[in-house]
């Protein structure tokens, strides 16, 4: 509770306390006195006194929500082997920004590429810890004495800097942080305690058949947006991937889930919110795979040309991210390294003017620092994807239309193209030469018909 909410509490109390020690007119003597219409505003505005939750923090809580309704725990293995991994990120733009839909796009990817590496990190990962502690005390006679030596400190400057090619003394005093008409100072260490922590964690590994399962979208009072993701992985979605991988047909089959095309689609309202590869099974109970993405236009001008072209090139965009999607799922692999660095550094020195004269001077820094990095690599054949739907939605917060893309996966597509590149092609046909037309007469023309 806030210092603001625990003072008004207490004025209200203090009140409250009065009253009921005096005496009401008119009444009894002993009666409470009914709270003044103040304190209670006063109560009631501590009562309700909060700290507003970010964007981030309302999508963790769902995700905790949608966790507890499925039986799972985000990192734990479950009893059939599979974990679940989350990540959340923050939308950068507002949803009044131009920018706002390419923005949650690119959160989307940046929370699902921080579920990756951390499964990835603690499969594979291995990490090199060094941690050193450095004590030194000079107590010295002579600690604060200028250094014995017979060369002034201008003379060792002046050494150094004349062996500067093509430099000025004066110019290689200044560059050193000396002003050369001033006095020059000189430092002596004479204490030193620090203590430094440094870690490397590396990890190079598949990352295919980690599958996002749920999407998520929050956002605050203050208009600021988060994005999350729950991914699955395990034996299961691995095996099922590396199938899809070598083009072989897994043994995993459940012809009592499976349903078609347009039954596994969301409805628009999940649309908008909805981002990655989901994984149902067919009319054949055979795995397939549905890649969800969108993308949207920048564009503010009134010219409806080229609006509608800047949304072709947003539509464009999504489904090179849908075909992206399935690639990672299919066949990846992730590097990730992660660097931590801190430390606590105390130390002192004398400084001595250019009589000679010195002064003790004391630093203590705190250093903390980390850095993280990881890289996702896949390849596949585009042979059995198509397109499921192409729709241009609107977001319900902002009112900016989004390009979405839907592309799948399939066994049956992929048998269905596979035939018609095996397909032998029939002999080709000379084509008779063109009569001649007759000048200024009229006719028709149409071109060739593939129907057959």
């Amino acid at each position: 509770m806030k210092i603001q909410t625990i003072f008004a509490v207490m004025l209200v109390f203090s009140a409250v306390r009065a009253q009921e020690a005096a005496p009401a007119a008119g009444g009894n003597a002993g009666a409470p006195a009914p709270i003044s219409a103040e304190a209670a505003a006063e109560m009631n505005k501590a009562v309700t006194t909060r700290v507003k939750p970010s964007a981030k923090g309302i999508v963790a809580q769902d995700i905790k929500a949608y966790c507890d309704e499925m039986g799972i725990t985000i990192g734990a293995v479950t009893k059939t082997d599979a974990i679940y991994l989350k990540g959340v990120e923050r939308v950068n733009q507002r949803a009044a920004s131009p920018n706002f839909v390419r923005s949650r796009t690119m959160a989307y990817e940046k929370a699902y590429q921080k579920a990756v590496a951390s499964y990835v990190m603690d499969k594979f990962g291995s990490e090199a810890v060094r941690q050193f502690n450095t004590y030194f005390r000079d107590e010295s006679s002579n600690r604060l004495a200028p250094a014995a030596d017979s060369k002034t400190t201008m003379e060792r400057i002046a050494e150094k800097t004349a062996q500067l090619a093509e430099a000025k003394l004066d110019e290689g005093l200044r560059a050193m942080g000396v002003t050369p008409a001033g006095s020059v100072a000189e430092k002596r260490k004479l204490a030193e305690d620090s203590i430094v922590k440094s870690s490397i964690r590396n990890a190079v590994g598949s990352s295919a058949g980690l599958l996002p399962v749920q999407t998520f979208e929050g956002w605050n009072e203050g208009g600021q947006y988060a994005v999350g993701v729950v991914i699955r992985g395990g034996a299961e979605t691995e095996t099922i991937a590396e199938c899809l991988r070598l083009k072989m047909r897994p043994a995993l089959v459940r012809p009592e889930a499976g349903c078609s095309v347009a039954e596994a689609m969301p409805s628009d309202d999940e649309l908008v919110s909805q981002f990655g590869v989901r994984l149902f099974f067919d009319k054949d109970g055979v795995p397939a795979l549905l890649s969800f993405a969108q993308w949207g236009s920048a564009y503010t001008g009134t010219d409806e040309d080229a609006a509608e072209d800047a949304l072709d090139h947003a539509m464009v965009q999504a489904e090179a991210l849908a075909n992206e999607q399935l690639t990672i799922f299919i066949n990846s692999t992730i590097s990730v390294k992660e660097t931590s660095d801190k430390s606590e550094e105390k130390s002192s020195a004398a400084v001595f003017d250019a009589n000679g004269v010195p002064t003790e001077e004391k630093v203590v820094e705190y250093i903390d620092k980390a850095m993280k990095s990881s890289a996702i690599q896949g390849n596949d054949t585009l042979i059995g994807r198509s397109t499921v739907a192409k729709k241009v939605l609107v977001h319900p917060s902002s009112g900016q239309k989004l390009a979405v893309c839907v592309r799948m996966w399939s066994f049956g597509q992929y048998d269905a193209m596979k035939r018609i590149i095996e397909k032998p092609k029939p002999a080709v046909e000379t084509p008779a030469a063109p009569s001649a037309q007759p000048e200024g007469t009229s006719g028709k023309r149409r071109g060739r018909s593939y129907d057959f």
